[in-house]
């Protein structure tokens, strides 16, 4: 199973961070979607959020829990350590700062390239690090999903509309983002070719905000469509190691022997 599903993490976000779930999300998926789940900028985000990896600035090693407000900007005015390289790639060190400072509310300006854009270039932001064979593989995984867990009918109940949801949302992005589908399930952004993650991040960018709403009235196809959509990002954009769906069709929360294979 997922160790921490993304949507676990922004119900109970640290107490340093002071923004709303579904604002975090959204700056946090474009962020992955600009600079990819690699490097200092990813690293303070998930710094921030669970502490289990070492710090983006100083690289100090893990707290194995998520910083107080007092270690966050205490991290983003730090000294920079570039180890023995010596150089900062891309600016990082100072996105992964600016991440810190806009998360512990220091900073109001979104920590993003392209702040101001809905649309950013195609020919700007990260590619996924997975290999064709591997998404079209959990796609067709997903399609197994979808039979396990079919419509479940006016007696269903509410885990069983969850989880036809959650299968349902996952082979919806992993259509698109193999190449079977030509528009984002979401947005409607038309592509000509797989997706960049950078269009994917544009695509997904309100999940979380429909996940509340979705919950709030109820609707537990709707939320599990959600949840899918971003836990499946979050592996296309190499920041999960693990794909929403395995090779037996079980969704992520499922217990499977072969979980990790792929």
């Amino acid at each position: 199973m997922l160790s921490v599903a993304i949507v676990q993490l922004l119900d109970h976000l640290p107490e340093a961070i002071v923004l709303r779930p579904g604002r975090v999300w959204n700056v946090f998926a474009r962020s992955l979607g600009e600079q990819g789940a690699e490097g200092r900028t990813a690293r303070a985000w998930r710094w921030a959020l669970t502490g289990a990896c070492p710090s983006p600035v100083s690289l100090g090693a893990p707290l194995q829990k998520p910083p107080n407000r007092s270690e966050l900007l205490s991290e983003a005015g730090a000294a920079a350590e570039l180890g023995t390289a010596g150089s900062d790639p891309g600016g990082q060190v100072m996105h992964a700062r600016l991440v810190l400072q806009w998360l512990a509310g220091e900073l109001d300006a979104v920590p993003l390239w392209n702040a101001g854009s809905q649309r950013t270039p195609v020919t700007e932001g990260a590619v996924s690090p997975l290999r064709g064979t591997d998404i079209e593989a959990a796609y067709h995984w997903s399609l197994l999903a979808c039979t396990r867990h079919p419509w479940p009918g006016e007696s269903g109940t509410e885990h069983a509309w969850k989880t036809f949801g959650w299968a349902f949302g996952a082979r919806q992005f992993l259509a698109w983002a193999c190449g079977e589908e030509a528009v984002g399930p979401l947005s409607g952004l038309r592509t000509t070719r797989r997706p960049t993650i950078c269009e994917m991040s544009l695509d997904v960018h309100r999940a979380m905000t429909a996940t509340v709403h979705a919950r709030k009235d109820a609707k537990p196809t709707l939320a599990g469509r959600m949840e899918a959509t971003m836990e499946t990002f979050l592996w296309l954009a190499g920041w999960n190691t693990q794909p929403p769906i395995d090779c037996d069709g079980h969704i992520a929360f499922e217990d499977c022997v072969n979980r990790d294979a792929l």
